[in-house]
């Protein structure tokens, strides 16, 4: 098949979340079934063109936005025989500082430009070998769909062509206001509570779940949570309408990437049965970012986007606690400024205790996970996640709230020592967090043999995109 793939970010080009992760190792394991991959991205300044092979294309476009005609042109970046990326080049949407916004708030035209975007996908694919499936990713591609489905197949074009639209995170909707409707050059008939209407609001992930033939998310869990009013985020009454076109496929991990036996960004290679070498690891990771060096005391870990989706709330209220236990905490992420001040604030009251690592560093994420002994992950809700399963891997034990993607990946204590992988919680408070890292810090302290088995058991997980791949797979010949 040929499988045209619509995503706003990928790694390794370029990268904020755990989408990139997913669009670059599951087109590659596409691509190596045999498949023809055309991968669609905006040509971002941040790519690093310098160090890659992109080439001009020849291709250019305008798009209608509104009353003006928007010119676009395409580059390539041949990545295998049968995957190629195409690079969506248009300066004043794409030569920015960030990709969608700065700091708390996105872009005030971000309607433009993933309306631009989204419609250079089918302009760029009018010119491409015929595609079989169009599969869009998130708000920023979604209502490519529509477009697919309103307006290029009643003039005659894509007949035939499926789609497919996969959400990773449902709280992220591209949600503009109404007078932005004008943008999109179609009938106020589309603006209403059976189509792109949500609250007054143009809603683009909304655009998708109504047009598209199937719709993916990315664990089974998610794909039960989504129909509920809980976690719907106002979408669940839609979602419910479409649930037997709703199928939930958990995410795979790289782990030629993350692997700790192979990784060469970490002090100490080690595995399960050569255990006692991650170590090392810990102790350098105390020298390099200036915390006591203390092999025994245990390190507790988060690299996240500092936002209350991923429960960092929780944290805050118990903070001095935790520390009252006699730990050490280092966390990588950015995110909301006042998050970030807190913990640029805990690190100077705990003077070699506590490290807030403000940004992010794909290196010392590795080192971090390679070092760590717990690694919190208390999220209000979790599509999937996949820092809990490279945790699981660097022997970096997860405790986890038990939502989406956390509850089908984690094994937790309570199902018994044997099998289990990490520490887990239900009721959304602060209180019980901490109740539970109590716990895990506990079995740290006084039966180190049992912990580790813990850590043993999860590095023997394996979340292969083998599996992933063959089910989306199903779903393509569907």
């Amino acid at each position: 098949m040929h499988i045209v793939f619509g995503v706003s970010e990928y790694y390794p080009l370029v990268k904020v979340g755990g989408m990139a992760d997913f669009a670059g190792s599951f087109t590659k394991k596409l691509a190596s079934c045999g498949h023809r991959v055309s991968v669609v991205l905006p040509g971002y300044s941040a790519i690093e063109r310098n160090r890659l092979n992109v080439k001009d294309t020849g291709i250019q476009f305008t798009i209608p936005i509104g009353k003006e005609n928007v010119a676009g042109s395409v580059s390539e970046i041949k990545m295998s025989e049968n995957l190629t990326i195409y690079l969506i080049e248009n300066e004043h949407y794409f030569d920015r500082d960030y990709l969608f916004g700065t700091g708390d708030k996105g872009y005030t035209d971000n309607a433009e430009r993933f309306l631009f975007f989204s419609r250079a996908i089918l302009e760029l694919a009018e010119k491409l070998p015929d595609a079989d499936v169009f599969h869009m990713n998130d708000w920023h591609t979604a209502i490519a769909l529509f477009y697919l489905k309103e307006y290029y197949q009643k003039l005659g074009k894509f007949t035939g062509v499926k789609s497919l639209l996969t959400i990773h995170n449902l709280g992220y909707q591209g949600l503009f206001w109404h007078h932005d409707m004008h943008l999109l050059n179609m009938g106020w008939e589309y603006f209403t509570a059976d189509g792109i209407e949500f609250y007054d609001h143009i809603n683009f992930l909304k655009s998708g779940i109504v047009f598209a033939d199937e719709i993916t998310t990315v664990s089974p869990a998610y794909a039960r949570e989504i129909q509920t009013p809980e976690t719907g985020f106002g979408l669940d009454g839609i979602l419910r309408s479409r649930a037997d076109h709703l199928t939930g496929i958990l995410n795979g991990v790289d782990y030629k990437i993350w692997n700790p036996w192979f990784d060469k960004l970490i002090e100490s290679r080690y595995s399960g049965k050569q255990f006692g070498r991650k170590l090392a690891n810990k102790m350098e990771l105390q020298r390099e970012m200036g915390l006591e060096k203390e092999p025994d005391t245990p390190l507790i870990t988060i690299i996240s986007r500092l936002t209350e989706q991923k429960g960092i709330d929780l944290i805050l209220p118990v903070f001095d606690m935790i520390m009252d236990m006699g730990i050490q905490f280092v966390l990588l992420g950015t995110g909301k400024s006042d998050l970030e001040d807190f913990f640029r604030g805990a690190e100077h009251r705990y003077k070699g205790r506590v490290v807030s690592y403000i940004g992010y560093d794909e290196t010392v994420a590795h080192r971090i996970h390679a070092a760590g002994d717990i690694y919190l992950m208390p999220s209000r809700y979790e599509p999937c996640g996949l820092s809990q399963l490279y945790a699981m891997k660097y022997g970096n034990v997860p405790l986890v709230r038990l939502v989406g993607g956390l509850r089908d990946t984690v094994i937790t204590t309570d199902r018994g020592m044997e099998q289990a992988t990490g520490f887990g919680f239900e009721y959304y408070s602060p209180y019980t967090l901490y109740e539970t890292l109590k716990d895990a810090v506990t079995l740290y302290r006084e039966d180190r043999d049992a912990f580790q088995r813990l850590a043993r058991n999860g590095m023997e997980q394996r979340f292969s995109w083998t599996e992933t791949a063959k089910n989306y797979q199903k779903i393509y010949k569907k």
